[in-house]
This record gives C-alpha cells, structure tokens and sequence, in this order.
C-alpha cells in the first residue's frame, strides 16, 4: 500500500509538470467545448496506460538492448509534435475575421471528437522517454515476483489518476468564465502552444540521449 501511495504522489506531480499534454487538454476546451477536450483528456490516459503496460512488460530492456529503435520513435514523435506546433502557430497567425469564419463552421461533432481522442493518444506517444520513466517509477512497487492483480493495480491506478487530472483540467478551462477569457487571447494561446509543441518536437528530434 505504501509503494502505491508513493507511485501516486510521484505521478501525481509528474502530472502537474505543464508540458504538451496538459497544454493540448487546455487547448481543445478554450477552443472547442468541455465534451471535445474530455476525449482529448480519455485518449493522453489511455496512451499512459499502453506506456505503463510496456513498462510492466519489460519494454524498456528491448530499448536499452536497440538504442537505435528508441531514436527512431523518437524522431517520429518529434515529427508528430512539430506538425501540431506548425498548425497552431499558423492558426496563432490568420488574421482574426478567417478564425472567426473557421469557429461558424461547425465540423460533424462526433467525428471531431474522435480525432481528439486519437490526437490526445497521439501526443503523449510521442515521447518514448515515457516508457523510461515508468520503468522507473514502477521499480517501487513492481518485483519480478509481483503477482497479476499487483501488477493490474498499479496499471489501474496510473490511468484513473492520469484521466481523473486531465478531465479536471478539461473541465476547470471549458467552464465560462475562463473559456470567455481565454476566447479573446485564443490566437495567443495557439501561438503559445504551437511554439510549446514545435520546442518539444525539436527536443526529441535532436535529442541522442
């Protein structure tokens, strides 16, 4: 009990960490709606818990063993980050009356919502140092003797405490107040993520490590 309280608190402030998940969960609910940045928020947990069963697997021994494999996802996920970043920044950019345009015309909200969903699973795969980190994380609690409920336990916890954040986040900057803000400076939020984005794909991508 104590190694997964620990596992928690560690997550937890990992979480909290700004980076391109949180700033992509903000992004789609001052953009969109609550509703759309909750299938952002569904698709970054549920990306967590395909690193954390990885981890679990022993994953992180192949990329020890095949450095190169680990450069190569990462260059992919930078590419992937990179390309978000320059579709925010070229949307921070239009003039005002082509956003405003763009807004009206509504896009089939189902399918909108799937794409966040797949765009949010997508982000937070981007990064294959997530599969280190868990590896690591998962040394307090994981033995080579854990059993399958132990193991299922601290997959379970990893993704309801990452979903149960991000949805906090989803609904914290979809509320009115703060979504009516942030619509007045939503091409100064774009500019920011965008150039948040396109940072952390130049990372990875230069990033030998």
């Amino acid at each position: 009990m104590t190694a997964l309280i620990s596992i928690a608190l560690i997550h937890l402030f990992a979480l909290m960490s700004p980076g391109p998940d949180f700033f992509f969960v903000t992004q789609s609910a001052i953009r969109q709606s609550r509703s759309h940045a909750l299938c952002a928020a569904l698709g970054i947990a549920l990306s967590i818990l395909v690193w954390s069963i990885c981890a679990v697997s022993g994953l992180h021994y192949l990329f020890q063993k095949m450095a190169w494999l680990q450069q190569v996802l990462m260059i992919c996920g930078g590419i992937y980050l990179c390309y978000l970043g320059v579709q925010l920044l070229k949307s921070a950019f239009k003039p005002a009356t082509e956003n405003a345009s763009a807004q009206n015309e509504m896009p089939n909200a189902l399918k909108s919502r799937k794409k966040l969903l797949l765009q949010g699973f997508l982000t937070n795969m981007a990064n294959p140092k997530a599969l280190v980190y868990f590896s690591s994380v998962f040394a307090l609690a994981i033995n080579t003797d854990a059993t399958l409920f132990q193991q299922s336990s601290v997959l379970a916890l990893i993704f309801f405490e990452s979903l149960l954040w991000f949805a906090l986040v989803a609904v914290l900057f979809s509320t009115s107040k703060i979504n009516h803000y942030y619509q007045k400076i939503s091409q100064k939020i774009d500019g920011i993520t965008g150039g948040i984005f396109f940072s952390f794909g130049c990372m990875l991508i230069l990033n030998r490590d």
